[in-house]
């Protein structure tokens, strides 16, 4: 935003969390639907409770919920 904006973000009360232990994508193609998956549970502050199994589950659910919703 600085750069580009020229607007200074207020970060004051943000909290940094990382998180340990978490999934990684075991097919170079999944990367897009990590990155969904992840923010979506983050959105939620919900536990990560998925792995690579699930990604061709997550494609279809994503597929569905797009041309339905």
């Amino acid at each position: 935003m600085k750069d580009k904006k020229k607007i200074e973000i207020n970060t004051d009360g943000w909290v940094q969390d990382r998180k340990l232990n978490i999934p990684t994508q075991q097919r170079d193609s999944d990367c897009g639907m990590f990155a969904c998956k992840f923010a979506e549970y983050a959105s939620r502050r919900a536990k990560i409770d998925f792995d690579q199994k699930h990604m061709p589950y997550f494609r279809k659910r994503m597929a569905w919920e797009i041309f339905h919703l």
